[in-house]
């Protein structure tokens, strides 16, 4: 099915935190829009868009290097919520919230990671 991943639990919640970060960087100062803003989306999706692309490559080692690439903008994206918390960009509640969902996230791509290094531990 071309839409399987849709329906896969990483790629939705990716989803949920990217759509969490499009709200949340809506209320950041107007000077950070074509920078921090626009990074910040864009690493976000590309959690999402690494996670569908590695769903749908055929082995496991090609999924593997989708998943930590997600992983690696994942943390990309923690980041830049760090670095908004320090500079007062949002409350820390809400910056904490999206964290959390980031660690879970985190949890769920170290697992995608492990599963596919035991399914072809070679590359």
């Amino acid at each position: 099915m071309i839409e399987g991943f849709t329906k896969f639990e990483a790629w939705g919640k990716a989803m949920d935190i990217a759509s969490a970060l499009h709200e949340l960087t809506g209320h950041f100062p107007a000077e950070e829009r074509f920078a921090l803003v626009s990074q910040m989306r864009r690493a976000s999706v590309s959690v999402a868009a690494n996670i569908a692309e590695g769903f749908g490559r055929y082995t496991a080692a090609d999924k593997k290097h989708k998943y930590v690439q997600a992983r690696g903008e994942l943390v990309e994206v923690m980041t830049f919520l760090h670095y908004c918390k320090r500079v007062g960009y949002s409350s820390p509640d809400r910056v904490s919230l999206v964290l959390a969902d980031c660690d879970e996230m985190y949890k769920l791509l170290n697992a995608l990671i492990a599963t596919m290094h035991r399914r072809n531990p070679n590359p």
